[in-house]
C-alpha cells in the first residue's frame, strides 16, 4: 500500500456535565476502554507504551459505553440508540486490520448506560434508558435471553455482576434504588431503596465478592452484602458533590470515589474511614476538575475529569503525578510549525504535540492557553507566534503557551492567512487587514459569498467566488485590495477550498462536488480537472514543498494523493477517518528517496500519521 497509517493519537473519553464515565480495564493487557463521539477507543494505560491504540468505528450513533470482557480479548460497546456490539480488541501489528464484530443486537429503545460480562466471559448485562425495559441479559455469542432485568422504574445508571459463581448481579438507578439478582439465569431477588434520597450513579462488587459498594447523587455511600444483597450500613456526606463512580483496589481492603467535588477518596472498606483523599490542589473548585470517573489499575489509580483529562495518582500519593490531556470534540484547525503539530477541535480548544527526535510526535500534548470559547476555524504560524481564529468572534495572538493578546472581528470568520508582515481575515463578503499587534487596517467589500481564500505573493490574493463559481484575484497595494483583472475559468459548482503551490505556479481548486480544478496563476489558464476522485465535499489540502503533490481528503473519509505530472493517476486509502477528515499537514518530504510522511485529523477527534511511497508516480 502506498499510503499506510503508522500511529493513531486518539481522543480523550466524551464527558456529559452530571454524567458518569465507567473507564473499563483489561488487567490481562493493562488497557483502558471508553467511548468518544460515535467510536470507542482501546489505549495502553501507560501513555508512552508502544502497544498500538485501537479505534472501533462501526457505531453509526454516539457511543455511551464500552466494557473488557474478562479475557480483554473482547469489548463489548453500547450507543445511545440502544445497540451492543461486540467485537475482538486485538492489536494488529500494522494497524490496518479492521477490529472484527463478532455480534450485535438492538439490546434498548434508548441508550446504554453501563455493560458488565460474568467472569466466565459468557454472559452480558446491559442497561439504561428505554421505554419497554431498562435492561438485557444475554450470552455474548448468540444473543439468548438468560433472565431479565426488572424493578426499576427509570433510567439505569450501572450494572456489575459479582466476579465469583454463585453469580449475582446489582442494578443502580434514577429512581434511587439498588436492585439485587441472582442468576443464570438472572433474577430479580430484592429491590433496596431507601438508602439514597437521589440518582444512585455507580455500582460495584468488591474482587473477592465480599461487598457491595453504590453512590450516587446523595453524596451518599451505600454498602451491603455481596452475597446476599442485605444492606449493611451507609456514609452519608461522603464527599462535597454528588459522587459518580467508584472502583476497588485488588485486594478488596480498599476502595475509591470520584466526585463533582473535583476530589477522590481512598476507603477502607471495613471502617468506611477515609484513607487518603486525592485532589488538584488550588484549581479544586474549577469546574473542568469535577471528576466524572475512575479505575484502579495494576499500578495507578486514574480518574477522569469533565475537560476528558486523564489523571494518573501513584497509590501512595495525593496529587497526580501525571495528566494526559487532549481533545474531546472533533478536530477542525491542523499546523505543523516549528517542529510541532497544533490542532484546534470544535469545542474551541487548542492542543500542540511535538515532534520527537524519532521522527515521531509526543503521545502527552500540551494546551494552548484555554483556546477559543467555541469552534476552532484556523490557526496560523509565525515563527515565534502563533495566531487562531475562532467561532467566539475572536482573533487571538499566543506566545508559547499563554495568549498575548486578542481582537474581537465585526463578525465569524472564515479564515486566517499572513502577507507581508501583516495578516489577512476572511469573512463571508469581506476581507480585514490587520497588522502585527492586531490593528485593524483596512477592511474590503468582496460583494459575493467566499469560501477560502489563499495568498499567491505578497501582493496577491486569490478569493473563491461561490456566486458566480469561480476565483478571482485581487492585489495589495499599499494597505488597500484592488480586483485584477486575471480572469479564471469558472469550476462546475461552488468552490470550498483553493490551495496555492508553494512555488506560487499553480492553484488547486476544489468544489462541493470535491473536484479539482488546477490553474496555472502566470495567464489563469486550466492545466487539468482530472482530480475528480472524491466522492463529496473537501475539507482540507495540502501541497508538498516541491509543489508536485497534493494530499487531499473531506466528508467521503477518503485520503488521495494527486499528482501535477500525472493527473489521471492517484493514490488513495479510503475511511482513514471516521464521519470525515478535516486537516492535513507534512510532516516530512524526501523527494529523493521518494517518501512523505503526513499527518490528518478527522471529525473523529483523532490524529494520524501515515507513511507515503511516491515511486509508483516514477514508474
Amino acid at each position: 500500500m502506498s499510503i499506510k497509517p503508522i500511529e493513531l493519537f486518539p481522543p480523550q473519553p466524551t464527558t456529559v456535565r452530571a454524567n458518569s464515565v465507567h473507564l473499563s480495564y483489561d488487567s490481562v493487557h493493562d488497557r483502558l476502554v471508553y467511548p468518544n463521539g460515535k467510536s470507542i477507543v482501546v489505549r495502553a494505560v501507560d501513555p508512552n507504551s508502544s502497544q498500538p491504540v485501537l479505534q472501533f468505528t462501526k457505531h453509526i450513533h454516539l457511543t455511551t459505553a464500552a466494557s473488557f470482557s474478562p479475557s480483554g480479548n473482547y469489548v463489548a460497546s453500547g450507543d445511545e440508540s440502544g445497540q451492543v456490539k461486540i467485537w475482538e480488541a486485538i492489536n494488529y501489528d500494522d494497524g490496518t486490520e479492521e477490529l472484527k464484530i463478532k455480534s450485535e443486537f438492538q439490546i434498548l429503545s434508548g441508550p446504554i448506560k453501563s455493560i458488565a460480562w460474568d467472569a466466565d466471559g459468557n454472559r452480558v448485562i446491559a442497561v439504561g434508558q428505554g421505554k419497554e425495559k431498562f435492561g438485557h441479559c444475554f450470552t455474548w455469542d448468540s444473543g439468548n435471553s438468560i433472565g431479565e432485568i426488572q424493578g426499576h422504574s427509570g433510567t439505569i445508571y450501572d450494572v456489575d455482576i459479582k466476579p465469583q459463581r454463585p453469580y449475582r448481579a446489582a442494578t443502580v438507578s434514577e429512581d434511587k434504588a439498588l436492585v439485587f439478582f441472582t442468576g443464570p439465569p438472572f433474577k430479580f431477588d430484592k429491590s433496596i431503596r431507601g438508602h439514597h434520597t437521589n440518582s444512585v450513579r455507580s455500582v460495584k462488587f468488591s474482587p473477592d465478592g465480599k461487598w457491595l459498594i453504590s453512590v450516587g447523587s446523595d453524596r451518599t455511600i451505600a454498602v451491603y452484602d455481596g452475597k446476599t444483597g442485605e444492606f449493611i450500613k451507609k456514609l452519608d456526606n461522603a464527599h462535597d458533590g454528588g459522587i459518580y463512580s467508584i472502583s476497588w483496589f485488588k485486594d478488596s481492603s480498599k476502595f475509591v470515589t470520584a466526585s463533582a467535588d473535583n476530589k477522590l477518596k481512598v476507603w477502607d472498606a471495613e471502617s468506611l474511614e477515609v484513607q487518603s483523599e486525592l485532589g488538584f490542589g488550588t484549581t479544586s473548585t474549577v469546574v473542568k476538575n469535577q471528576q466524572v470517573g475512575v479505575v484502579v489499575t495494576k499500578e495507578f489509580i486514574i480518574s477522569l475529569s469533565f475537560s476528558g483529562h486523564l489523571n494518573y495518582f501513584k497509590f501512595d500519593e495525593v496529587t497526580p503525578f501525571l495528566v494526559v490531556p487532549g481533545h474531546q470534540s472533533p478536530l477542525t484547525a491542523l499546523i505543523f510549525a516549528n517542529n510541532t503539530l497544533i490542532t484546534g477541535g470544535s469545542d474551541g480548544s487548542i492542543y500542540q504535540w511535538n515532534k520527537s527526535s524519532d521522527d515521531s510526535l509526543n503521545k502527552l500534548s500540551s494546551s494552548l492557553g484555554d483556546g477559543h470559547s467555541n469552534y476552532v476555524v484556523d490557526i496560523l504560524s509565525t515563527g515565534s507566534q502563533i495566531l487562531s481564529i475562532g467561532w467566539d468572534d475572536k482573533l487571538r495572538l499566543w506566545n508559547s503557551s499563554e495568549e498575548v493578546s486578542n481582537v474581537t472581528l465585526s463578525e465569524q470568520p472564515k479564515g486566517l492567512k499572513r502577507i507581508k508582515d501583516k495578516f489577512l481575515v476572511l469573512f463571508e463578503k469581506k476581507i480585514e487587514l490587520y497588522s502585527s499587534d492586531l490593528i485593524r487596517i483596512s477592511e474590503y467589500t468582496l460583494g459575493f459569498s467566499a469560501s477560502d481564500f489563499d495568498i499567491l505573493d505578497d501582493q496577491q490574493v486569490l478569493i473563491t467566488d461561490s456566486n458566480t463559481n469561480s476565483l478571482k484575484e485581487y492585489v495589495l497595494e499599499g494597505d488597500n485590495f484592488k480586483l485584477s483583472s486575471k480572469s479564471y475559468a469558472s469550476l462546475r459548482s461552488p468552490p470550498t477550498i483553493t490551495r496555492v503551490s508553494p512555488n506560487g505556479k499553480y492553484v488547486a481548486v476544489a468544489d462541493a462536488t470535491g473536484k479539482y480544478t488546477l490553474y496555472d496563476t502566470s495567464n489563469a489558464s486550466v492545466i487539468t480537472t482530472r482530480w475528480a476522485f472524491h466522492s463529496s465535499r473537501v475539507f482540507d489540502s495540502k501541497w508538498t514543498p516541491d509543489s508536485q503533490f497534493v494530499i487531499s481528503g473531506g466528508l467521503d473519509t477518503g485520503l488521495f494523493l494527486y499528482s501535477v505530472a500525472k493527473p489521471s493517476k492517484v493514490l488513495k486509502f479510503p475511511l482513514a477517518h471516521q464521519i470525515g477528515i478535516s486537516g492535513l499537514e507534512w510532516l516530512k518530504y524526501d523527494s529523493e528517496n521518494k517518501y512523505g510522511k503526513f499527518a490528518s485529523i478527522g471529525l473523529d477527534g483523532s490524529i494520524k500519521l501515515w507513511d507515503v511511497d511516491f515511486s509508483v508516480y516514477f514508474t
